[in-house]
């Protein structure tokens, strides 16, 4: 298992189930127990997802070394929150501009209106989270939690070179 656990790619699936369990959850919770319109219990869903994502993804999956901060909290956000909010919603509207209804009920033969909207609640919001899990990946590798690729020692003696050159000029200036 350990083994298993050191690949990143690995760590980043076993997150995103765990997140996107606890986003699936909440947007049934509520839809079903609370009667929230289904758009807007995904919106909620999302952002609480995003937020337990960050810490995932931060802690878990790159073991990024560097504090939690909020601007790289901000960057994590705008990066699913595009996925989660825009892509993920649109692709759920498509599901109702497809089939013509709420979430594609029309191609569910399900004996109950309750259980029609259950599952196509559930098929539409799985298309949605399969569009955004290679968008989230790729920023969040490139761009979220990139790490600074290692200098070759030509460019780190270029890099020493000029700093000793800056240290030498400040001490003649001063």
């Amino acid at each position: 298992m350990k083994k298993l656990l050191s690949n990143e790619k690995v760590r980043f699936l076993v997150a995103g189930c765990l997140n996107t369990a606890l986003d699936f959850l909440l947007l049934n919770v509520l839809v079903f127990a609370f009667a929230t319109p289904t758009l807007v219990a995904n919106a909620i869903s999302v952002t609480v997802g995003i937020c337990v994502s960050y810490l995932l993804n931060h802690f878990f999956v790159f073991r990024y070394q560097e504090p939690i901060s909020l601007k790289r909290f901000g960057i994590f956000f705008l990066v699913t929150g595009f996925s989660s909010l825009i892509l993920q919603n649109a692709v759920i509207f498509g599901f109702e501009v497809l089939f013509d209804t709420e979430f594609g009920r029309s191609l569910l033969f399900l004996p109950s209106e309750d259980g029609r909207h259950f599952i196509a609640i559930n098929i539409a919001k799985a298309a949605a989270v399969l569009v955004g899990l290679i968008w989230n990946f790729l920023f969040y590798k490139f761009v979220v939690f990139r790490t600074r690729r290692a200098e070759t020692p030509e460019e780190e003696a270029v890099e020493s070179a000029a700093a000793a050159d800056s240290a030498v000029a400040d001490a003649h200036g001063a």
